[in-house]
């Protein structure tokens, strides 16, 4: 084989492979979740007994409103803790079956509320 003809196969065998690295690519980034989104599904799943807002009380006194959520739970583990239907603080309150992101997109909405709760 000439030496001409070995590179043109060797040539020949990388384009694939090039093309696949270009569509590999970087990792998309993580989703930080929608605060708008947030704040409807809080508004459907959450408002009944909690204060979604950054002001009002709670509907059922013995829910805390949500801009004190945040204070003492971890939002990344509140997303999980949601994305997983895993039981929340109280044993009264209902698990819910967030569609996809929404668990994300609350914690993102909680996040623009948070306050530091009032002393006990």
């Amino acid at each position: 084989m000439t030496l001409y003809l070995r590179a043109s196969l060797v040539g020949a065998a990388a384009i694939p492979a090039l093309v696949l690295a270009a569509c590999v690519g970087a990792p998309a980034p993580a989703y930080d979740g929608d605060p708008v989104a947030g704040h409807e599904v809080a508004r459907g799943l959450c408002s009944s007994c909690h204060s979604i807002e950054a002001i009002g009380a709670s509907p059922n006194p013995g829910a805390p409103p949500l801009r004190y959520v945040l204070a003492s739970y971890n939002p990344e583990r509140l997303a999980e803790d949601l994305e997983n239907a895993v039981s929340i603080s109280h044993l009264r309150m209902p698990t819910f079956y967030f569609g996809e992101h929404h668990a994300v997109d609350v914690v993102a909405y909680l996040k623009t509320i948070q306050q530091t709760p009032p002393p006990s």
